[in-house]
């Protein structure tokens, strides 16, 4: 015996003690499994969560739009739901805020150097000046365009544009203040120039202005064209003025994107409720180690999930300790035959059409459909004491014991391989030096194949 097998030994011995290691791992896998399953439910339920936030509360509830009729050329409207209200109203875009401007004379040339040296005082946006040095080298219209915008904090930009109504010199600077209305009136840059070939002059200029509209019948002066609160929770954007031609802004209740966010979180308690159901759909070949078959906590979500769908929810009729009740059903909302969640979206529209307020308080107020099931999901998500986080916990904290005495029989494992290849090569050493004992004395004592042993001792 010897040679590779002190090897094959040393390898079997430690395949053997290796055995409970893959036992572990088989466990491990399992547990991943687990994990795995119950990571995919944890993204569900928190999916849910995120929907039922989104309705929650009136203002999250509510949805709206803008129309304008006829005055949707000439203004555009940006609406904060949760401050903006429901009504109407007639508008007459009277005059558009402008800008302050000015034109300069005509050049031939906007690239040629004639102005000579000077420079430009400029006005800041902070109310300050700067002057502009001008020399030999930019004394041409787009260099002093360039020069101006080139300014940072400048309260103006210019331009150079062509101007066709004088063929011969057709390029003109036009330099106009970055905001509208009468609150960013500017004073124009002054340009002095000597030795110039060509004189640089101001032909015209405009002074800025407010919006002026009439709301209601009142008239309205605005400081620009744009206005982020132009009522609370409504924003517009000017486009033209047409005096003499009303229009209605009405902002309403968008049905559609209501509608919306209320199926999502039907589809999302759908996803919930078919995972859950899908883990207890099991048979003979199921491996119900690696799934959560008969888990009492899903079966408790499941349970109170459903009971929400059946209950009648309270309306405040506006009188003190007056209410009525709303069932979910009566809203399009119910069970099939399969048990899963339905949402009849032409009932729900038209509920929402006729009882726009009862629908609102039968998802989003305190006592609401939204509220007690954000309390159910609350229970089992907050984070160390929710049944979801505690049973994701254990299943991690098995998963680490598991890891750590698969670390600890590894390292026994090492150690016993490390001693028994010790002990072979031993082994192994003094059976080496018995066969060259064994070769020397048969050389030494010779005896033609006889046993030397047997030599010496006569036989």
């Amino acid at each position: 015996m010897g040679g590779g097998q002190f090897k094959q030994a040393v390898n079997a011995i430690v395949e053997a003690e290796r055995q409970p290691v893959k036992t572990m791992q088989a466990r491990k896998k399992i547990e991943e499994d687990r994990l795995k399953l119950f990571s995919e439910f944890k993204s569900k339920v928190s999916t849910l969560q995120a929907g039922v936030n989104n309705v929650l509360g009136i203002n999250k509830f509510k949805e709206l739009k803008a129309e304008l009729g006829n005055g949707k050329d000439l203004m555009e409207v940006t609406l904060d739901k949760e401050k903006a209200s429901i009504g109407s109203w007639e508008i007459e875009i009277k005059e558009v805020a402008q800008r302050a401007s000015m034109v300069s004379n005509g050049f031939s040339d906007p690239k040629e150097k004639l102005l000579g040296l000077g420079y430009i005082t400029l006005e800041l946006e902070n109310g300050e000046n700067q002057d502009l040095y001008v020399t030999q080298d930019d004394a041409s219209l787009d260099s002093i365009a360039n020069k101006i915008n080139g300014t940072p904090g400048a309260a103006v930009k210019a331009t150079v544009v062509k101007d066709m109504t004088d063929p011969d010199r057709p390029y003109r600077l036009i330099v106009t203040s970055k905001k509208d209305g009468a609150a960013n009136d500017i004073r124009f840059p002054q340009l002095y120039f000597v030795d110039g070939d060509e004189d640089f002059y101001i032909e015209e200029d405009k002074g800025s202005q407010n919006a002026l509209i009439e709301l209601d019948g009142f008239p309205v002066e605005l400081e620009s064209n744009q206005l982020g609160n132009f009522m609370n929770g409504v924003g517009v954007n000017i486009k033209a003025a047409k005096p003499g031609e009303k229009f209605t802004l009405s902002i309403q209740a968008d049905n559609k994107k209501i509608t919306d966010k209320v199926k999502k979180v039907v589809d999302d308690a759908n996803a919930v409720l078919e995972f859950i159901n899908k883990q207890n759909a099991v048979d003979e070949k199921t491996d119900t180690r690696s799934t959560f078959a008969g888990d009492t906590g899903l079966q408790n979500i499941e349970f109170r999930l459903r009971n929400l769908m059946h209950e009648a929810f309270p309306v405040n009729l506006g009188d003190e300790g007056e209410f009525r009740t709303i069932e979910m059903h009566a809203l399009g909302v119910s069970f099939d035959k399969a048990g899963k969640i339905t949402l009849n979206e032409e009932k729900f529209t038209k509920a929402l059409e006729k009882d726009y307020e009862g629908v609102a308080q039968v998802f989003s107020n305190e006592e609401g459909f939204a509220a007690q099931l954000k309390t159910v999901l609350d229970g089992y998500t907050t984070p160390g004491q929710g049944m979801l986080s505690m049973r994701e916990k254990t299943i991690k904290d098995r998963i680490g014991q598991i890891d750590r005495n698969i670390e600890n029989k590894e390292r026994l494992i090492d150690a016993k391989q490390k001693a028994l290849t010790e002990q072979f090569s031993r082994l192994q050493g003094s059976l080496m030096r018995l066969q060259q004992q064994q070769q020397y004395m048969t050389a030494t004592l010779g005896g033609g194949g006889s046993n030397p042993i047997s030599q010496l001792l006569g036989g």
